[in-house]
Order: C-alpha cells, then sequence, then structure tokens
C-alpha cells in the first residue's frame, strides 16, 4: 500500500466515523483549506487566470452548497436562516472572485468561513 493510499484510506474512515457535528468542521477545513489556495494563487498574475483558480474555487462552492442543504430550518430557526444567508453572501462573492479572478471575494469569504468554524470548534470536542 503506497502513502497515498493510505492517506486516502484514513481519511475516508475519519468521515464514515465522524460525529455529524465533526462532519461540520471537517467541511469547514475543507473549504478554508482550498479557499487559501486560491488565495494564494489569486495574489500571483501569473497563476490568477489558472485552472487551479477555477478548481479550488468550485470545491469550496460544492462544500458550502452542501454545509448550506444540511442546514435544518425547522429545528434551527433564525440561526438557520442567518447562516443561509451567509453561505448565499459567500457563495456570491466566490461567483465574484472567479468571474473576476480578483482575491477579493474569497479572502471576504475566508473571513466569514473561519469565523464559523471557530465556533464549531468551540462546541465540538477534540
Amino acid at each position: 500500500m503506497t502513502y497515498a493510499q493510505a492517506a486516502a484510506t484514513y481519511q475516508r474512515n475519519a468521515v464514515l466515523t465522524a460525529s455529524p457535528e465533526k462532519l461540520v468542521v471537517m467541511l469547514y477545513d475543507g473549504a478554508i483549506k482550498n479557499l487559501e489556495k486560491c488565495r494564494l494563487r489569486l495574489d500571483d498574475p501569473k497563476q490568477a487566470r489558472s485552472a487551479e483558480v477555477g478548481e479550488h474555487i468550485g470545491r469550496a462552492i460544492g462544500i458550502i452548497g452542501e454545509l448550506r442543504a444540511s442546514l435544518d430550518h425547522a429545528a434551527g430557526g433564525d440561526i438557520a436562516r442567518d447562516l443561509d444567508r451567509l453561505y448565499d453572501y459567500v457563495l456570491d462573492q466566490l461567483s465574484q472572485a472567479n468571474i473576476q479572478r480578483n482575491p477579493n471575494g474569497v479572502v471576504n469569504t475566508l473571513k466569514v468561513m473561519r469565523t464559523l468554524k471557530e465556533g464549531w470548534d468551540g462546541i465540538v470536542p477534540k
């Protein structure tokens, strides 16, 4: 078994055995990781128009879409509604960043996602 295969197996097992709350934290981690990679490339004029920028934005959009789809509006009430609005805002920011290839939307999204993740980190045991 190669290192890459072992890492993929470990990651798959971590997802399969995680609590719903831990899965949310893992989704935030994944979104933030992709947004950071995207931001670094957008800061470099030689890479700003690269396919990798679009791939990382696409992955982040997909993850945020999953977070948004998992909202329970009946049980979550105002919190779910407010999160839905935040997700709508960051998805718009990412769409604009992808079209304009400007890091501002990614930076704004990173701020929101990091703040939300800090909240989850405070309630989900390590």
